[in-house]
């Protein structure tokens, strides 16, 4: 993923195709929904909540006109609040911090872009047309899921978000990827059905 915003640039643009290529592709643009582990959770947010704020950049893409719209996101174990991770990445592996790589400099170097860079900074009523769910496991050390997913639906719900979330017992984080057909028991088991039944009712 590269360095702070270029990888929501080509987010965005990706989704930018999509939305006007919908057709050849037999897509429904309005039924668009986004979904991402750990970093990509992180780059789902920040394009449904501040998507149209990022203009600097592929202005001269011919798809630099389509909206950055989507229905739903699906968020598993994913970084919302980049100063709380970058305290947990200091915890976890004290002076290796990917957040901190990501931005370009410690919190205290630079707050603002931490500031920016943080979905939750985001949650404004005006977005409430798009769905959450959020999925975290409750053994993650690496992504606090209280104080990221946790903090992140309560945030949402305030702001009157339709938005659920969802802690796997057990789990840690890089789960999401496993193979669980033949294990009704798997974490990915665990959670399939439920994102399967948001995805339904949401698109």
């Amino acid at each position: 993923m590269g360095a702070y915003p270029a990888a929501i640039y080509d987010v965005k643009a990706a989704l930018q195709f999509v939305r006007a290529t919908a057709a050849e592709f037999d897509i429904d643009p309005d039924r668009i929904a986004l979904m991402g582990d750990s970093a990509g959770g992180y780059l789902a947010a920040m394009l449904a909540l501040a998507g149209d704020r990022f203009t600097d950049r592929y202005r001269d893409d011919p798809n630099a006109g389509s909206p950055v719209k989507v229905k739903a996101v699906v968020g598993i174990y994913g970084i919302y609040d980049m100063a709380a991770q970058w305290t947990q990445d200091m915890r976890v592996s004290p002076g290796d911090s990917i957040t901190q790589d990501f931005l370009g400099g410690s919190p205290t170097q630079n707050p603002q872009i931490y500031r920016q860079s943080s979905p939750v900074n985001y949650v404004k009523p005006d977005r409430q047309e798009v769905r959450f769910l959020l999925i975290h496991g409750e053994r993650d050390n690496l992504v606090d899921p209280l104080v990221q997913s946790g903090a992140f639906n309560t945030a949402l719900v305030q702001a009157g978000f339709a938005s659920r979330l969802i802690i796997i017992p057990g789990a840690a984080h890089f789960w999401v990827s496993d193979a669980f057909e033949k294990d009704s028991r798997s974490f990915g088991a665990i959670a399939a059905l439920q994102l399967l039944q948001f995805l339904e009712g949401s698109l």
